[in-house]
């Protein structure tokens, strides 16, 4: 059996999104704060398609993550809002699995690099030996 590990940003307090979430609003009110620290490291840019970027220490660990996942996990209002707002060249470069209860069968559109997007209960999706990395929402990491 592979490896799952999760990845979610979270201020000390414990909160890992802002007061007023919605559609549009995902993060909530001054949510995106927590990940303010990534937006300017070299390897989040590369992911993203843009140039330059901090080279430092959590440059060096946001690579490894990236590099080691073979697959991402995520609940089906993370998906549904990344449609919206992700930047054109998403930062996956792996199979993306959607938790969901509402039936769809995978998709492969250009922006996803061409990896699967999954969202049909029971299926079995695989990240070889590679670990899979759940993000963002709490519900699908349990």
């Amino acid at each position: 059996m592979g490896k799952v590990f999760f990845d979610v940003g979270m201020s000390l307090d414990g909160f890992i999104a802002g007061p007023n979430g919605r559609p549009g609003n995902p993060l909530g009110d001054g949510g995106t704060r927590i990940h303010e620290w990534v937006y300017p490291l070299a390897a989040f840019r590369e992911r993203i398609g843009l140039p330059g970027g901090d080279t430092n220490h959590d440059d060096e660990v946001v690579r490894a993550v990236l590099a080691r996942t073979g697959a991402y996990v995520m609940g089906r209002r993370m998906f549904d809002e990344g449609e919206v707002g992700w930047p054109e060249n998403p930062p996956f470069r792996a199979p993306v699995i959607v938790v969901t209860r509402h039936a769809r069968d995978p998709v492969r559109p250009p922006r996803y690099n061409g990896h699967d997007i999954g969202a049909r209960r029971g299926d079995r999706f695989t990240a070889g030996h590679a670990p899979v990395i759940s993000g963002g929402e709490v519900n699908p990491a349990r």
